[in-house]
């Protein structure tokens, strides 16, 4: 679920210098070089020290090149809007929807052409979409989602849905009708497709525009329902759901299908507080696909704990007790670590990335990800659309402990991973197998790995050039900070749940994440609380940024410095609001007391640690 509902800035950023050599075959998987990073900077600079407590970016790559980075704050901040033409310095900040309270941004960006950057930019051709958690007229927590086609210098926001029980963590994807790419009706032409999900049947929804953002349709459930009614997917989802990610297929033999993906866990854990609490493992991630642009889905299974084969049947116990605290224990393993991620590439393969504790290496939280080559029917080389099989793991054995997933698709079979990565392994508790906490002295790297193999082989680098975080990683979200006393979960959120990797027509990995940095001085260095690094909840983390400056890029390309954006041939007018006057809209305390209800349901949920009543 999407739990941080805290605000969101956006720095919109174009990418730096590249000269780029088109490889016409990949060298052998043995010599394929690791990606190298440029020197890490801000993307949020221009905010100064207001920008304190930024975190949750997400990043995307207009046609010419240009980098857009997203991220949230406070409750109360709206977001900004900036660019980088170099990889290193960015815009002053702009807001795309200052009026508006913001929280799980997003963005996407109208279909890239394939080949080098464009040497032009014709308003209409290309836009950068922006979306996130803001006041609508049909509530506090709905969806808003901007549009700009001037690369970042107006905006039109725009509500996006309209559900009575609110929404949580949406995700923002688009595709333009190929006949009208590259062309001045390009945006007119591409649809937008938001994925979330609500606070009352946590049902995972999809909300579409035909235009780019100008309007919106299917904003109200259960018309957006994107679950196959009887399906043994939804009929595992009843009520608990992590909405994880939206993509469509650009290219290849799917072009158009849209995909949205989720994590659940089985319904007898849905007593102790379902995605509000994550007390319970989250054992199995689903997928549904549409190819009449989101009126009806098809429903598939990614991964199903081996413990937890056959959903919506409950997963064979280890021991029953109705007196202790689960009253039922497996040997599932939590997928939710946090977000699972979604990319499909140029030849319409599909992949998933998740965290999960892999047994047979140790007992770590590896990356694993699982590849469909049909359309996302049958899943790593598998005949039973329900029965996937063995997936990938996409870092070495014994590497460690690693979280927060992202990916981006490049040609067939091309895709980025990033990911954060300590060298500390941790166990899982007793507590309903969630991740136990790491010690004060694991330190968090930023790593991008690669595959040009469809996920089978992966090469990876460092992307951060300064360790970005100190202590454990709560993988619970708004539950964090109230682990049960005695489960040892993970309960620090600084780094918060998720961040970002994009491409742009250059091939080359732009990379944004959260980072804490620049309050390791004195004597806040490993070992000591991570509290003095803006503690449980950010409040002095920082958005760094990097681009990929050498290797390979995901379309074959040598990729020879940051690669370079453009000017836009548009003059920046003033941000615009575009108000919605049709009902009027709740005022901004509305959504604090919205916020205070979920918080006070979330302390009632009987989460302590499992034991037996007599003990």
């Amino acid at each position: 679920m999407g739990r941080r509902l805290l605000g969101s800035v956006v720095a919109l950023g174009c990418l730096a210098a590249a000269s780029l050599a088109a490889v016409p075959t990949i060298p052998g998987l043995a010599a394929t070089p690791a990606p190298g990073f440029s020197a890490n900077v801000k993307a949020d600079a221009g905010l100064g020290t207001a920008g304190a407590g930024d975190n949750e970016p997400q990043v995307t790559v207009d046609e010419t090149g240009d980098a857009y980075v997203a991220w949230q704050t406070s409750l109360t901040t709206p977001a900004y809007v900036a660019r980088t033409l170099d990889g290193t310095h960015f815009d002053t900040p702009k807001t795309p929807d200052p009026l508006k309270t913001d929280a799980d941004v997003m963005m996407a960006t109208t279909t890239l052409p394939l080949g080098p950057d464009a040497a032009t930019f014709t308003p209409g051709q290309s836009a950068v979409f922006w979306g996130d958690i803001g006041v609508t007229a049909c509530g506090p927590l709905g969806i808003r989602v901007a549009t700009s086609k001037d690369q970042g210098g107006s905006w039109a926001p725009a509500d996006a849905s309209c559900e009575p029980s609110q929404v949580d963590r949406p995700w923002l994807a688009a595709y333009t009708e190929p006949q009208y790419r590259g062309t001045a009706n390009a945006v007119a032409h591409t649809w937008l497709y938001t994925e979330h999900h609500d606070f009352a049947a946590s049902n995972i929804y999809v909300t579409r525009s035909p235009d780019g953002g100008a309007t919106w349709q299917n904003t109200t459930s259960p018309a957006n329902l994107a679950e196959q009614p009887g399906s043994p997917q939804q009929l595992t989802s009843i009520g608990n759901s992590i909405p994880s990610g939206i993509a469509v297929a650009q290219r290849g033999a799917h072009a158009g299908r849209v995909y949205a993906i989720w994590e659940t866990s089985d319904n007898i854990y849905n007593a102790f507080g379902g995605n509000l609490t994550q007390a319970e493992p989250f054992d199995h991630v689903f997928l549904s696909y549409s190819d009449d642009n989101g009126s009806t889905w098809t429903s598939r299974s990614v991964y199903n704990d081996p413990c937890a084969p056959n959903p919506p049947n409950p997963p064979a116990p280890l021991s029953v007790n109705p007196l202790a605290i689960p009253p039922v224990v497996t040997t599932c393993q939590d997928s939710s670590e946090l977000f699972n991620a979604l990319a499909v590439d140029d030849a319409g393969n599909v992949y998933v990335a998740y965290i999960r504790r892999n047994n047979v290496t140790g007992g770590e939280y590896d990356v694993h990800v699982a590849v469909s080559t049909d359309g996302g029917d049958h899943w790593n080389g598998s005949t039973n659309v329900n029965t996937p099989g063995p997936d990938h793991v996409a870092n070495p054995p014994g590497d460690g402990t690693h979280y927060e997933p992202w990916l981006a698709a490049g040609a067939d079979g091309m895709v980025d991973l990033v990911y954060y990565r300590t060298s500390e392994v941790t166990g899982a508790s007793v507590d309903f197998n969630k991740p136990q906490a790491t010690s004060n002295k694991a330190t968090w790297d930023v790593y991008l790995a690669q595959s040009f193999d469809h996920g089978q082989t992966w090469t990876r680098g460092k992307v951060s050039d300064h360790i970005v975080y100190f202590g454990d990683i709560c993988s619970t979200g708004i539950f964090c900070g109230q682990a049960p006393p005695g489960s040892n979960w993970a309960n620090d959120r600084t780094l918060y749940d998720v961040f970002g990797v994009a491409i742009g027509p250059d091939g080359a990995a732009r990379v944004a994440w959260t980072d804490a940095r620049d309050e390791m001085t004195g004597a806040c260095q490993p070992g000591a609380s991570p509290a003095c690094e803006g503690g449980s909840g950010g409040g002095a983390t920082r958005v760094y940024f990097a681009c990929q400056t050498s290797g390979l890029g995901l379309h074959g390309e040598t990729i020879n410095g940051c690669p370079h954006g453009i000017a836009t041939a548009v003059e920046p007018s003033p941000v615009v609001q575009t108000p919605n006057t049709s009902s009027p809209r709740p005022a901004p305390g509305a959504l604090l007391a919205v916020l205070g209800a979920v918080a006070l349901a979330v302390a009632a949920y009987p989460v302590r640690r499992r034991r037996s009543l007599g003990a």
